[in-house]
């Protein structure tokens, strides 16, 4: 895929285009489909444009960390052809993974205590992999979405005879439901959702791991320019309508 040049990015966003003719708050179009891999406990496709993220969820089992010997435990990685993500930086998988893990680890949608078998001993670890079919941007956005639904189609792990791992019939309980929100910003101007070529165009972006309107419970920040003190409260406020357009996608 060509890019266009940052200097052409901004350039339409000071006039309040966009290289593919967006609003500057309006999302590419969004589709799914829960339970897209047969053989993973749990699983997701979605697509938001042109960037396209399968999330596979499985169960293993573990010792405790000594820390928390009544909880289970949680890992996400990212798989992803290096074709794909030829343009990025190195280690972007590693930083991105980070960032998802700690919008779902923060955001207390799974009780881990619930994932332990014995106390000290043995608990089910929550595998989350990521597999990234095609990368045109936001990915963050996708994944944390893939994600949610993958696990709010699953039951929960047991154990059967030879601590072979079985699956109960009983529903996950999520506490919450985390929306990542990525607000990016260029000359006072915001955006939502930003392509490939986009992201090289703008002065920052953040991320903000919403509860609801009014809770944040995860953010990062990414760019080379900060951020004045004085915008924060109006970033939260346009995150936190933006999530209530995305949260729809988790009622479906």
């Amino acid at each position: 895929m060509k890019l266009e040049s940052p200097e052409l990015i901004a350039d339409l966003l000071s006039k309040d285009r966009r290289i593919d003719t967006r609003k500057l708050n309006e999302t590419r179009k969004i589709e799914y489909k829960v339970n897209f891999v047969k053989k993973a406990e749990g699983s997701c496709y979605l697509s938001m444009g042109n960037t396209k993220v399968v999330v596979g969820i499985k169960f293993g089992t573990m010792t405790p960390y000594p820390d928390s010997p009544d909880k289970g435990g949680l890992m996400v990685t990212i798989n992803y052809a290096p074709i794909i993500w030829k343009e990025l930086s190195a280690n972007s998988d590693i930083e991105i993974s980070r960032v998802l893990d700690r919008s779902i680890r923060e955001s207390k949608m799974l009780d881990l205590k619930e994932f332990c078998v014995t106390e000290g001993e043995k608990a089910f670890q929550v595998f989350i992999d990521c597999y990234v079919m095609n990368y045109d941007g936001n990915l963050l956005e996708a994944l944390n979405l893939a994600t949610v639904k993958a696990l709010m189609n699953m039951n929960m792990p047991k154990l059967e005879e030879n601590d072979k791992i079985g699956i109960s019939d009983k529903k996950i309980e999520l506490k919450s439901k985390p929306v990542l929100v990525m607000v990016s910003g260029l000359n006072d101007k915001y955006l939502f959702d930003l392509n490939q070529s986009e992201e090289g165009g703008v002065d920052f972006s953040i991320s903000i791991s919403y509860l609801d309107e009014n809770t944040i419970c995860a953010m990062q920040k990414t760019g080379i320019k900060g951020i004045p003190v004085s915008k924060m409260d109006e970033i939260f406020k346009i995150g936190a309508e933006k999530q209530k357009e995305l949260r729809k996608i988790l009622d479906e």
